[in-house]
């Protein structure tokens, strides 16, 4: 990533105030060791196995959330690499920087479990398809590290996120499913449109604060979504809700997927409000939404 240039355009107040070197509150710790994506992968793929009445091998869902922080802190230990740009970047890649060497340590036992786990514990089935996820993940990261930092403007790479994200998480309950795609598309569609809008928000919003370069922006669509949150977030709650009435989506993941949008869309209404290191935690925050489904079936 290019050095990011300071520049005059007017940005949000609350945006404007960020000391990066501020107290961390308590409740960033997930954020700042990058633990909230894999608690939402683990959340959403546990919340549909149950909504399909499936049975999952119980080492499935610890491999997925290790994989997922393997990737996010290769992708922080890969960008904090590189001298910082600007007076800004977001408090978890700034606490990477000043802890990479521990993150390193980390990602490598990390590594070594993951191996641990797919060489003993994994039907051979889910990891054939993990090797083959894992080569396009490969591929995508090379070039979002290897082409110039513009680019981004030509395509929604947030999108592709998404979708990668999707798969990783749904793929192994179509696996177990073994009925075709058919029954998994409307809860991996509103899935995908989730994590689309998460992506999106977090991308628009820590852009804006980072004072960076137009050149630097992210796609025009990836700024719509986030522009238009509040809108985004009702119609993924609303079509959660009609899905889940037509009998398309189980009951649990349609009030999951519905508080989901909700909670985007009031993240949208605050957006004047929220500190820009604080954007990327309220945004994964949003998604966590199946622990309330999961804990109510729980006690039921």
């Amino acid at each position: 990533m290019s050095r990011l240039v300071l520049t005059t355009r007017n940005i949000p107040r609350p945006f404007e105030s960020v000391d990066r070197h501020a107290p961390v509150q308590f409740w960033l710790w997930p954020n700042l060791l990058s633990l909230q994506a894999p608690l939402v992968a683990v959340l959403w793929q546990v919340l549909l196995t149950r909504s399909m009445h499936l049975r999952l091998n119980p080492f499935e869902p610890w491999t997925l959330g290790l994989t997922v922080w393997l990737i996010y802190v290769t992708d922080h230990l890969i960008d904090t690499a590189q001298p910082a740009g600007g007076e800004w970047e977001p408090a978890r890649k700034d606490f990477c920087r000043g802890h990479w060497h521990k993150f390193l340590y980390l990602a490598i036992a990390g590594g070594f479990i993951l191996t641990v786990l797919v060489r003993h514990f994994l039907p051979a089935a889910t990891v054939r398809a993990g090797w083959q996820l894992s080569a396009v993940v490969a591929c995508y990261f090379a070039l979002i590290h290897l082409a110039p930092a513009n680019w981004r403007r030509g395509w929604p790479r947030e999108l592709a996120v998404a979708t990668l994200f999707t798969v990783g998480t749904l793929g192994i309950v179509w696996m177990a499913n073994g009925q075709g795609i058919a029954p998994l598309l409307p809860p991996a569609l509103l899935f995908m449109l989730l994590c689309w809008t998460n992506c999106s928000l977090i991308e628009t919003w820590e852009w804006e604060a980072s004072g960076a370069h137009d050149a630097e922006a992210p796609n025009r669509v990836t700024r719509w979504v986030a522009e238009h949150l509040t809108v985004v977030g009702v119609v993924i709650a609303t079509a959660s809700g009609v899905l889940g009435l037509g009998s398309l989506l189980s009951a649990g993941f349609a009030v999951a997927a519905s508080l989901s949008g909700l909670a985007l869309a009031l993240l949208g209404i605050s957006r004047s409000a929220i500190p820009a290191r604080f954007a990327s935690p309220a945004a994964d925050l949003a998604l966590c939404t199946p622990i309330v489904v999961l804990v109510f079936l729980w006690l039921r």
